[in-house]
């Protein structure tokens, strides 16, 4: 099926917060406003086609944002890595929700710092962070994450499962790791008092 000028702009208008939204939490606004650029092109074009199987309007245009999104994995992952917690809230058809992973207000220990969490949901499979973003920050139902991803409506949750039991393992051992440091280095202290005076080498 392709695009003439009406559906073209009911498009547009209908789903392009919807879309800034998703590119901006996950690559930033400057990025984003490239990715919904590419994304319209590409759906609004005179060769795009739109699958006859497509479920919605806005899960076909949330697969093409994710494949964009992918030009950009370098830029999502440094942004992840220096992760400040400010987030663009925008606006659009999907509800902004709240995912307890990617809360600073996790009540489990091993999960208390939000740029922990960030750290190590940069590691994950580009497929996994799709799954996870659409799900915790978009709110999407399993229908919509499956027209964006290509996983089976049936699969997604437990491939959100799997991901999140597979973060809760990363930080964790990331905690375990830094107390064991805290444990050897004190481990390693002087008992004796030290001389605040440093002789001098030379």
């Amino acid at each position: 099926m392709s695009l003439n000028g009406p559906i073209a702009a009911r498009l547009y208008d209908q789903h392009v917060g919807a879309v800034y939204s998703y590119a901006s939490r996950r690559v930033g606004r400057d990025v984003a406003i490239t990715v919904v650029k590419d994304v319209f092109e590409h759906a609004l074009g005179q060769q795009a086609r739109r699958p006859e199987k497509a479920s919605s309007d806005l899960g076909w245009l949330l697969a093409i944002t994710t494949a964009f999104l992918r030009r950009h994995t370098a830029t999502e992952c440094r942004r992840l890595l220096n992760w400040t917690g400010e987030h663009t809230t925008g606006s659009g058809s999907i509800p902004r929700v709240t995912d307890p992973l990617l809360s600073s207000d996790a009540e489990d220990a091993a999960l208390a710092s939000t740029a922990k969490v960030m750290a190590a949901v940069a590691e994950l499979e580009p497929e996994d962070r799709d799954v996870l973003f659409l799900v915790a920050w978009e709110g999407c139902s399993s229908a919509l994450v499956s027209a964006a991803t290509g996983i089976p409506p049936g699969n997604v949750r437990s491939r959100l499962s799997a991901v999140r039991k597979e973060l809760r393992r990363r930080v964790g051992d990331t905690a375990t790791a830094k107390e064991n440091d805290e444990t050897d280095a004190d481990n390693e202290r002087p008992t004796e008092p030290v001389d605040d005076e440093v002789e001098d080498p030379s």
